[in-house]
């Protein structure tokens, strides 16, 4: 819990641009430096982009009341939680209780609003040598993939799925809520040039309804066909691809990302 603790903490501190305490030796151990003398080095190093270390959680515990010994921490957040980080510190915080049994969570994706696309989640399951993780709209792939026509033309699948068409290709997407980049003046400023784009966005300050929609190279080596927006965004979304989706094949569609502006 101490170490949890600890490395929670460093995790706010840094997102706020503050410099932490001193690590403790048990910390180091933990995350020991990628970087030479940069004690923080291997905790950034558990995020896609080391400049914006938010877990998009917080930590809570207590100890048992029958077993003093034994705490029991609570991770919870509501807002951009980043699953694959906080799975990495769990992993690296509690090997003792990994030891002897693993550990998991779920989370939820969830909207204000009744729209197609904006609901999912996944799970996590930690182990001591491997992390486990997987999004609800990767196992419904999954499952309706196996439902489709075997090469013998009989379906896997208890239901005989439409012939796809030769013109019809199926991709992956994501889907972003996230206000602060809309109220970004670089940002706003490229959404408002004479630029085309996927967007709902009209005039004037962008609303609820300014969804925008960026394609996203599958390599996921920065290419897009947005990559001209303002760097520090561009950057945000293809490590939120990453951690989501991971890179694609050779001729994988691109990635589409909404980006919506809920609660603005």
């Amino acid at each position: 819990m101490a170490l949890l603790e600890e490395a929670f903490l460093a995790c706010a501190n840094l997102d706020a641009e503050f410099e932490p305490d001193d690590p403790s030796p048990e910390f180091l151990a933990a995350f020991p430096p990628t970087d030479g003398d940069d004690h923080w080095s291997g905790l950034l190093a558990l995020f896609d982009d080391p400049l914006f270390p938010s877990l998009g959680a917080e930590l809570s515990g207590r100890n048992g009341l029958e077993d003093p010994a034994h705490c029991a921490a609570l991770i919870s957040g509501t807002t951009d939680f980043q699953p694959w980080s906080v799975a990495q510190i769990i992993q690296r915080c509690c090997q003792a209780t990994l030891a002897r049994e693993p550990l998991g969570f779920e989370w939820a994706v969830t909207c204000s609003r009744p729209r197609p696309g904006e609901f999912g989640g996944g799970y996590c399951a930690i182990f001591a040598d491997r992390v486990k993780i997987q999004s609800t709209g990767k196992a419904l792939s999954q499952a309706l993939a196996s439902g489709l026509p075997s090469a013998s033309g009989e379906s896997a699948g208890r239901i005989s799925p439409v012939r796809q068409r030769a013109d019809v290709t199926a991709g992956r997407s994501l889907s972003f809520n996230a206000p602060d980049i809309f109220q970004d003046p670089a940002f706003r400023r490229w959404l408002m040039d004479d630029r085309p784009k996927f967007t709902w966005h009209k005039s004037g300050d962008p609303d609820e309804w300014s969804d925008v929609v960026v394609l996203v190279d599958p390599s996921l080596s920065g290419e897009g066909s947005d990559s001209d927006m303002p760097a520090h965004i561009w950057d945000r979304i293809i490590a939120l691809c990453r951690a989501e989706l991971g890179a694609g094949g050779s001729g994988d569609p691109h990635i589409m990302v909404r980006l919506t502006n809920l609660d603005c």
